[in-house]
């Protein structure tokens, strides 16, 4: 398990920060999503196969998801519940090999030896979801603010999440760079008007056609610099 030499900083004086995606971006995690769902198809005789994950559900909020799952049977105490069930089904697959994408420590650790610069943990996913991969990691004092779908009324790819960390933070979100790795990702930080680059390791290569905006590409975070990161903040300035 990687042991930070440091915590995140904490300093009032931030002059640039760093949000970090979690499902795709930190970890490679998406083929224990696809799992669950076709686990928790089995459970209700609902088959799901991968091409009808892939071609119809992937990407989709999970309200979506058992929406078209169940049409018959969508109100809204049934949606949560199913979804919770997912998740749950999820983190039992994903907890025992949890990993993450080559070179994250690293740099988290050199940002944390950076002084004026923060990170946020901005995800999509469910909190139990979030604090699952950053516990096992070992990476929660890495982040000054972590945030998933249950702190925000609405999700990426509308920019709330973003703007929401970087108002936490107190830094302009022009002054702060997002790593990202999907779709909803790349269109919200778009809309919120921050420079983006892409994690390449987890994503889906159908989605990346999509981050035309982005100002870099990374197939891990092994050649992810902090120099390079604090340059793209100054360029989009």
């Amino acid at each position: 398990m990687f042991m930070p030499e440091r915590r995140c900083n904490l300093t009032h004086h931030l002059e640039w920060a760093v949000l970090f995606d979690v499902d795709g971006t930190m970890v490679d995690n998406a083929r224990y999503h696809e799992q669950a769902w076709i686990e928790l198809g089995n459970r209700y005789d609902v088959p799901i196969t991968r091409a009808v994950y892939r071609t119809r559900l992937h990407s989709r909020a999970n309200s979506q998801i058992v929406s078209a799952l169940f049409p018959d049977q969508s109100t809204p105490e049934f949606v949560h519940r199913i979804a919770a069930e997912k998740e749950a089904l999820y983190r039992e697959l994903y907890r025992p090999v949890v990993a993450e994408i080559d070179g994250l420590p690293q740099l988290l650790q050199a940002l944390a030896d950076e002084p004026g610069v923060s990170c946020a943990a901005v995800s999509n996913s469910p909190r139990p979801n979030v604090d699952m991969i950053l516990s096992a990691l070992n990476l929660r004092d890495f982040f000054a603010v972590v945030l998933s779908c249950d702190d925000v009324s609405v999700g990426k790819p509308d920019p709330c999440l973003f703007l929401t960390a970087a108002q936490r933070l107190a830094v302009p979100v022009a002054q702060c760079v997002i790593i990202e790795d999907s779709i909803s990702g790349f269109r919200a930080a778009e809309a919120a008007g921050a420079p983006y680059v892409v994690i390449t390791r987890g994503a889906d290569p159908d989605e990346l056609r999509h981050a035309t905006a982005a100002k870099a590409f990374h197939q891990d975070f092994t050649s992810v610099t902090v120099h390079g990161l604090r340059r793209l903040v100054a360029s989009s300035a």
